[in-house]
């Protein structure tokens, strides 16, 4: 063993001062197994797991042919809509909000008068244009139903702001859960996913050891060109 112990220090110690240094990371010798990561949440367009439909108010019923004739001129759902109206008024065309949302589906008067309407007491055209934002609040988000109902909340600009995701308001997070809640319940689909799911964090790499030589199996392995130890030599 000495003629090996003896190419080995002249390796460490009389390599060209130009050489590049090696790096060594230090190895658990017997690394505890890590908890899988629970996958993150994600609100998609239509939760998976189906259940009987929730029966429609009395309420719904009665506008339910104009949302189906509105939904079809707007190749939305119609539950969708639905779930918006519930959520937003509880289906009175004369609600108004503090802030000046007004109808069916409390829309601002700038809003609507974006897609041409101005009688927000009437029920056909604030239906009208309800579900011309929301379709057009799809397309700017690509699909996601989470982000369009999130921008018909707080704002398409606080969405983008927040980089296309959920903003962090309350109030916000609470509306897009309830909608999607009786989205999924209106389709006869049980359990809504959650729209503020925390973050999956990424796996941590292996921290590199501050100096030294680390684990001995890294030092046998690059002097034999990866072979490994038999068992009788090792440490």
């Amino acid at each position: 063993m000495k003629p090996l112990y003896s190419a080995l220090l002249w390796l460490l110690f009389c390599a060209p001062a130009g050489a590049e240094a090696l790096q060594w990371y230090a190895v658990p010798a017997d690394p505890a197994p890590s908890a899988p990561l629970a996958a993150s949440p994600a609100v998609g367009n239509e939760p998976a797991a189906s259940a009987a439909p929730k029966p429609m108010s009395s309420s719904a019923q009665r506008y339910r042919p104009l949302i189906d004739d509105v939904a079809r001129q707007h190749a939305l759902d119609p539950m969708l809509i639905h779930a918006v109206v519930q959520v937003e008024s509880a289906y009175r065309p004369e609600a108004v909000s503090g802030k000046g949302a007004v109808g069916l589906m409390q829309l601002m008067p700038a809003t609507a008068a974006r897609f041409g309407q101005t009688a927000l007491y009437d029920p056909r055209a604030n239906l009208q244009a309800g579900a011309a934002y929301l379709d057009w609040l799809m397309n700017r988000f690509g699909g996601r139903l989470d982000l369009a109902l999130a921008a018909y909340n707080a704002g398409e600009g606080a969405v983008a702001r927040y980089g296309n995701a959920i903003p962090p308001y309350a109030e916000t997070r609470d509306y897009v859960r309830k909608v999607m809640a009786h989205y999924a319940g209106l389709k006869g689909e049980a359990g809504a996913a959650a729209a503020d799911a925390a973050p999956v964090p990424a796996p941590r790499r292996p921290r590199r050891a501050a100096g030294g030589i680390g684990d001995m199996e890294q030092f046998w392995r690059l002097f034999t060109g990866g072979s490994p130890r038999p068992p009788a030599a090792r440490l």
